[in-house]
């Protein structure tokens, strides 16, 4: 992904890409504030969906190149949200299809929820963040990846997480490679893992909670409206199956137009590992309504 732009969102410097022409798409990366999530995620899928929509791809608050949280207490899923939503007004983009993968998923229904106007279609990548908590879901996953970190990142260390969570890991090219470790290495990074690590994650993965239980009420309230594609893999070890299948089942439920894709032979990167058929997935879903 080339011509990297960059737009002020309230005070918060944003990176983002954007090509093609049409109805927007808009694409929200996964991960959390440290971690080495961003927008380059969608580099085997960015320029196929050009040609079918005018594609938006941010990196998200304190994530790649967008800078950290103006304070400590903006660690938080619900300053995510906000930056997300605010990063649509300051570039223009009053409606759009929202995509998300993982943690970028919530940020993308909420947004639904709350501004029904802006939004044409959700599509919901993998996301244990938006799916009710399950039993089946390992609860040391991450943690474990994390463990004895070297002094300074390295290529070994940022692949970890992503070799862990695919089925194969041939989508893990050198480029690849080379953009997160990029990233793992800005000081803006280190900064955010070090806050995480000694006082901040606990306030994250409890906004985290507070902010998926009160969208999973809101749509059984009824107030989202737009359709909803999910897609899941079939062999993601972090988020279980099960978890897109409860989400059908509730947005289902007051969503018409509620659609579960399940990959085989796929893990939560499943819009890597299977990149083409994912993209022809999305037109078809959008193209249609």
């Amino acid at each position: 992904m080339k011509n990297a732009k960059y737009v002020n969102v309230d005070g918060v410097r944003t990176r983002y890409f954007e090509g093609g022409s049409g109805e927007a798409l808009v694409l929200i990366h996964g991960g959390h504030f440290g971690n080495y999530y961003f927008a380059d995620h969608w580099g085997l899928n960015f320029d196929e969906l050009c040609r079918s929509f005018h594609v938006v791809a941010l990196d998200k608050l304190g994530q790649g190149f967008t800078d950290n949280p103006k304070g400590n207490a903006d660690y938080t899923m619900g300053a995510t949200i906000e930056h997300v939503y605010e990063f649509l007004r300051a570039a223009g983009i009053n409606r759009a299809t929202l995509l998300g993968h993982s943690r970028g998923a919530l940020p993308a229904v909420r947004i639904a929820v709350d501004h029904p106007e802006m939004v044409k279609a959700v599509v919901i990548l993998d996301s244990n963040t938006v799916a009710a908590d399950d039993p089946s879901t390992p609860k040391d996953f991450y943690k474990k990846l994390d463990e004895n970190p070297p002094p300074v990142p390295d290529r070994e260390f940022v692949c970890r997480e992503p070799k862990a969570n695919s089925y194969s890991s041939d989508h893990i090219t050198d480029d690849f490679a080379e953009a997160m470790l990029k990233i793992a290495l800005l000081p803006k990074i280190d900064e955010a893992r070090k806050k995480m690590s000694n006082s901040l994650e606990s306030q994250f993965l409890d906004s985290v909670q507070e902010k998926k239980y009160e969208t999973l009420r809101l749509i059984k309230e009824r107030p989202l409206k737009a359709p909803t594609l999910i897609v899941w893999g079939l062999n993601d070890p972090s988020a279980p199956l099960s978890l897109g299948i409860a989400l059908l089942q509730l947005i289902g439920s007051v969503v018409d137009r509620t659609r579960l894709h399940v990959f085989n032979h796929a893990g939560h990167y499943v819009f890597r590992e299977h990149p083409q058929e994912l993209n022809r997935l999305i037109v078809d879903f959008v193209k249609n309504l």
